[in-house]
């Protein structure tokens, strides 16, 4: 029997495999830590690559916009990593004292977790698609978030899922550390590029368009994800 190379079983395995080595190109990128915020960029910049079915070289393409994105991502993920910190060690505090101011604190620091979790969930795809400094799409990612609040719960949906799931089956960690966070991001991709569709840019020698609240991310031109995208300073 021949083997036929465009079988759908062939794409099916070599898609798998492509996955799970940019999963593992990720999580070893990961590895100090400090550099989740370039790994996430580059990571979301290949799957909203592949969403988008512009195919290319994916491992060529990570490490590419890996080391072109390092800055402002690494800077990105320790301010959101440092307002976490902060914010969970108040909430842990103003929890343990059980009084009612206390309890109205708590909800004050239980939004703001929940502004910087949904920002965090943002804007390193933002980074992965669009030209704008670090602070532009910061600024501007809990805006774009609210504005398309339906696509926002899919998000923060499949998140928890992901969570619960490695939570009370132990086999699904096996699945993370094999392909999980690719597939994640590669769910996510397709959300987030109808999300990201409202903010692009057909002529990209335009100035740039009103586009209400996030209007921060200056010439909403869309970088080319063959190309390695480039934060402006």
């Amino acid at each position: 029997m021949r083997f036929r190379y465009d079988s759908p079983v062939f794409e099916f395995l070599n898609t798998l495999a492509s996955f799970i080595g940019l999963n593992v190109l990720f999580l070893i990128t990961c590895l100090p830590v400090f550099t989740i915020g370039p790994a996430l960029t580059a990571l979301y910049t290949v799957t909203m690559q592949e969403a988008r079915k512009e195919y290319g070289y994916i491992f060529s393409t990570y490490l590419k916009t890996f080391k072109s994105s390092f800055g402002p991502s690494c800077l990105g993920f320790l301010l959101y990593l440092a307002a976490a910190a902060i914010l969970i060690f108040n909430v842990a505090f103003w929890a343990a004292l059980g009084t009612v101011p206390a309890n109205a604190v708590l909800l004050l620091l239980t939004f703001a977790l929940m502004v910087t979790i949904i920002s965090f969930l943002y804007t390193f795809p933002l980074l992965a698609r669009f030209d704008g400094s670090l602070k532009q799409v910061i600024k501007s990612s809990f805006p774009i978030a609210m504005a398309h609040r339906k696509y926002t719960f899919g998000l923060l949906a499949i998140q928890a899922a992901a969570v619960i799931l490695c939570l009370i089956i132990p086999q699904a960690k096996i699945f993370m550390v094999l392909v999980g966070f690719s597939f994640l991001a590669y769910c996510n991709s397709f959300l987030f590029i109808r999300v990201f569709r409202d903010y692009e840019e057909e002529d990209p020698e335009e100035e740039g368009t009103d586009i209400g609240q996030p209007e921060e991310i200056t010439g909403r031109t869309a970088v080319h994800l063959t190309e390695t995208p480039q934060a402006k300073p």
